[in-house]
C-alpha cells in the first residue's frame, strides 16, 4: 500500500515541546517523512499548545494541566463531588465538536492519538471516544484512529481505584473503537490485554496480532559521528558547537556563579540531568551522585549539576524540595565547590531570540555538555523507555543511570555500555567509573563509539517506519 497519499493527524496536550511525548511526536513525524515518503504538508495538529510549525491548531480544552484535570486527578479515587460528573461531559461534549471539526476540514485519514490512555490526558481521551463510538454507531469506518499508548492508569499505583465516576468513562481510555494501539514496551501489551478483557471486547488474537505492535522510543543520530577520529585518546569526541551556542553557560548563568567561586569552565565537571523535574526522576539521587563525585575529586573541581528540563509538571512542587534538599545537604559540607543549576528559563523546544534573549533547543543541550567533557545521570525509578537517555547517548554524552524496571527487560540486552546502580542505590562502583569517564578521554571516547554504533544500528528512526508502515496497512486493509 501506498501510505504517503494519507492525510495525517496528530492529537496531543503539548507538541513540540520538551516533555517525552512531545518528543516521540517529533520523531514520528520525522520517520513518517524521511523514510515514508509522507509529505509534511500531509501532517496536521491539534493540540493545547504547539511550537510554530505549518498545519497546527490549539484549544485549552486539551491542556492537561487545565483547572479541570487537576480536579479529575484529585477526585480520581476520592468520593466524586456531586458537579464532576457534569463538567466532565460538558466539556468532552465541547472537545469532541473542536476535534471533528479539525477531522472535517482538514480531510484527516488517520488521527494519531498520543497518550489517551493516561488520566492527565482526560477530557481528551472521552472527547475523542465519544466522536469514535459516534462514527461507528453511524455506520462510518472514516477516519482510522491509531492510538499512541505511552503511559496509562494502569501503570500507576495512584490510579488504581477509580471511582463510579471516573470508572464510566475508562472505556474511553485510550477507547475500545481505535483501529490500533502502538506500544512504546512489551509490559503495555499485557496491560492493554487486561483493559480490553475488562469490557469484554472479542478477538482479541486478531487485534492485537494485526493492529498493535511495540514502537520502542528511537533516536537518530544529527552529528557526523562516524568520520570523527576515534583512535584519538588525547581529546574528548563530541558533535561541534556552532556560533550560536556558544554562549550557552553564559547565558543561563553559570558562568557567574562559578566565578564565585573562584572557578571557570575549566575547572568545573557538569553533569547533565536532561529530563523534566517531576518526582519519579529521582532527581535527588543525581544530586547525591553530585555530592559523592566532588568527594572523589577532592576539591579540584567544582561539580554542576544542570537540569535541562522543565519544572511544575504533575502537579508538584518538587523544583522547591529539591532547591532545600541541595541547600540542606550543602551546609553540611559548606566548603564542597557544588553547583545545582536549573535552566528552564532558557530553554525551550527550539532555538529562539525574545527580547534580546537567547533561548536554546532542550535537544541541543546534551552536545554542549558533551562538548565541555560532561556526563549524564538518568536515576529514574520509572520510564515507559527511555528516551531521554537515548537522547543523551545519540549526542555522544556519557550517562550514568538507575536500572528501572523497563531498561532491565528491554533495554540492557541491546548492550550500551554505561555505569549503572539497582534500586537507586549508589555505590562507590559507579563513582570510580563516572570519575574514569571525567577524566580518561580513551575510555571515554570508546565507550561513546560502542554505544552510538549501537543506537545507529538497532534504535534509529528506521526501526519506527519499518513498524509503523504495516501497521498502517493493515488498519486501512484487511488481509
Amino acid at each position: 500500500m501506498n501510505v504517503s497519499h494519507l492525510n495525517i493527524g496528530i492529537l496531543h496536550s503539548l507538541i513540540g515541546k520538551n516533555d517525552g511525548v512531545s518528543i516521540v511526536i517529533d520523531q514520528s513525524v520525522e520517520a513518517m517523512v524521511k523514510y515514508m515518503n509522507i509529505p509534511l504538508g500531509n501532517i496536521y495538529y491539534l493540540a493545547a499548545h504547539a511550537s510554530p510549525r505549518f498545519n497546527a491548531e490549539t484549544n485549552d480544552i486539551f491542556w492537561h494541566k487545565s483547572p479541570l484535570h487537576k480536579r479529575i486527578i484529585e477526585y480520581f479515587d476520592q468520593e466524586p463531588p456531586c458537579w464532576l460528573e457534569g463538567e466532565i461531559m460538558e466539556n468532552a461534549l465541547q472537545a469532541k465538536a473542536i476535534i471533528s471539526d479539525f477531522i472535517e476540514r482538514n480531510q484527516i485519514d488517520l488521527l494519531i492519538a498520543h497518550n489517551t490512555s493516561h488520566p492527565y490526558n482526560f477530557i481528551t481521551a472521552v472527547a475523542l471516544g465519544l466522536y469514535v463510538e459516534e462514527r461507528r454507531a453511524a455506520g462510518y469506518i472514516w477516519p482510522k484512529v491509531l492510538a499512541w499508548w505511552h503511559d496509562s492508569f494502569f501503570e500507576r499505583p495512584k490510579f488504581a481505584n477509580p471511582n463510579e465516576v471516573i470508572r464510566k468513562y475508562l472505556k474511553y481510555l485510550p477507547g475500545l473503537h481505535n483501529n490500533g494501539i502502538v506500544f512504546i514496551n512489551h509490559d503495555q501489551v499485557r496491560i492493554a490485554r487486561k483493559y480490553f478483557r475488562l469490557f469484554k471486547q472479542a478477538d482479541l488474537k486478531g487485534y492485537f496480532t494485526k493492529h498493535t505492535c511495540v514502537i520502542p522510543n528511537t533516536c537518530d543520530i544529527l552529528w557526523n559521528w562516524k568520520e570523527a577520529d576515534w583512535r584519538n585518546n588525547a581529546k574528548v569526541i563530541a558533535p561541534p558547537r556552532d556560533n550560536y551556542n556558544y554562549s550557552f553557560f553564559d547565558d543561563i548563568g553559570l558562568t557567574k556563579q562559578l566565578a564565585k567561586l573562584d572557578c571557570t569552565l575549566k575547572d568545573a565537571v557538569i553533569l547533565l540531568q536532561h529530563t523534566r523535574v517531576v518526582p519519579r526522576k529521582k532527581i535527588e539521587t543525581a544530586i547525591d551522585f553530585a555530592f559523592r563525585l566532588s568527594a572523589k575529586f577532592r576539591n579540584r573541581k567544582c561539580v554542576v549539576l544542570l537540569i535541562s528540563g522543565h519544572s511544575g509538571d504533575e502537579q508538584v512542587e518538587y523544583k522547591t524540595f529539591l532547591q532545600q534538599y541541595f541547600k540542606d545537604k550543602s551546609s553540611r559540607t559548606p566548603k564542597t565547590k557544588l553547583i545545582l543549576i536549573f535552566g528552564e528559563n532558557r530553554i525551550l523546544s527550539d532555538r529562539d531570540i525574545i527580547v534580546d534573549k537567547k533561548f536554546y533547543k532542550f535537544a541541543e543541550i546534551p552536545a554542549i555538555v558533551a562538548q565541555q567533557g560532561g556526563i549524564g545521570t538518568y536515576f529514574s525509578e520509572i520510564e515507559g523507555f527511555g528516551n531521554n537517555l537515548l537522547e543523551m547517548i545519540s549526542c555522544g554524552l556519557p550517562a550514568v543511570i538507575n536500572r528501572y524496571p523497563v531498561y532491565k527487560r528491554y533495554i540492557e540486552r541491546y548492550g550500551f555500555d554505561v555505569p549503572s546502580v539497582s534500586d537507586g542505590i549508589l555505590t562507590d562502583e559507579v563513582v570510580d567509573q563516572a570519575y574514569e569517564l571525567l577524566t580518561n578521554p580513551a575510555k571515554r571516547n570508546a565507550q561513546i563509539h560502542h554505544n552510538l554504533r549501537i543506537l545507529d544500528s538497532r534504535l534509529s528512526h528506521r526501526l519506527m517506519a519499518r513498524k509503523i508502515k504495516p501497521l498502517i496497512e493493515n488498519i486501512f486493509f484487511r488481509r
